[in-house]
């Protein structure tokens, strides 16, 4: 991250009644590259919609969290950073005396050329005395982490390296207790992992290519529901007309049987009145 998120050190303390505010903004112009801004945007938004459904885990980022109460000096500004069991609220800055005590559990800073020495001396040993359980820190250009990646989880007081995971090809995979989900860099992407589905959390323009996949395949499949509607509804009119012209015809044909009956019971009628008259009419001789 660029030098906005400078750590500031505890100078000297000021009884907190002095105190009127503790600054959101240090009035500084915030300056990123696209790669740097765009991984702490995706990173952010992707773990809010992780955890949108779960309760009191706050997810935020590039925003003030002041350590010590009455010390505005006390106070780093983590390019993501995640606190477990404190109410999803909007807030101007994070401070910890008004959580309860609750410190961040995971941080994860953006490096960049400015800040390497600030993220891996002054930050993480604020982060680490602060008890942040896990530091990570995410390159998107490999050129301060050659493996884009790197993490420390707190063991007592002390920050210890995570290990790689798993390494399919290039790609390293850490695991994150904190976050219950697998982190690997993959280009200027940080992809989180789900192990219970397999999937990888979507970015914003993955998530919206999706939704719209989503959509165009219940459309196809709502016009051929109602092609295969239309074929089995004409079908059935077609075997309704079929059986309306076979009840036709069975009619037809039983009425020329009727008929044919009738002429013969006639045609043998008359045959025997003939034969009858052609009797009487014989004269004996």
């Amino acid at each position: 991250m660029a030098d906005t998120a400078t750590l500031a050190l505890p100078k000297a303390s000021v009884p907190s009644g002095e105190i009127e505010e503790y600054p959101y903004s240090d009035g500084r112009i915030l300056m990123e590259a696209d790669p740097h801004a765009n991984a702490i945007v995706e990173m952010r938004n992707k773990l809010r919609r992780h955890f949108a459904a779960v309760g009191n885990i706050y997810v935020a980022g590039s925003m003030a969290v002041y350590f010590r109460e009455g010390d505005q000096q006390a106070v780093v500004a983590p390019d993501v950073f995640v606190v477990l069991g404190v109410e999803k609220r909007d807030r101007k800055s994070y401070k910890i005396w008004e959580e309860g005590g609750v410190v961040p559990a995971l941080v994860i800073e953006v490096a960049s050329p400015s800040t390497r020495r600030l993220d891996t001396t002054s930050k993480q040993g604020a982060y680490e005395r602060m008890g942040v359980t896990e530091y990570w820190r995410f390159d998107p250009d490999g050129r301060q982490i050659p493996q884009g990646l790197e993490g420390w989880r707190l063991e007592g007081s002390k920050y210890r390296p995570l290990a790689v995971r798993r390494q399919a090809g290039g790609a390293r995979t850490y695991w994150s207790e904190v976050l219950g989900l697998d982190l690997r860099a993959e280009g200027r992407l940080l992809r989180f992992r789900d192990p219970r589905t397999g999937q990888d959390l979507m970015t914003h323009a993955e998530a919206h290519d999706a939704r719209e996949n989503a959509e165009r395949r219940a459309d196809t499949a709502e016009r051929r529901a109602d092609n295969a509607e239309r074929k089995v509804d004409a079908e059935a009119a077609a075997r309704r007309d079929a059986e309306r012209r076979a009840d036709t015809a069975e009619r037809r044909a039983e009425a020329e049987r009727v008929a044919r009956r009738r002429a013969e019971h006639e045609r043998d009628e008359l045959s025997r009145r003939i034969l009858e008259l052609e009797a009487r009419s014989r004269v004996p001789e």
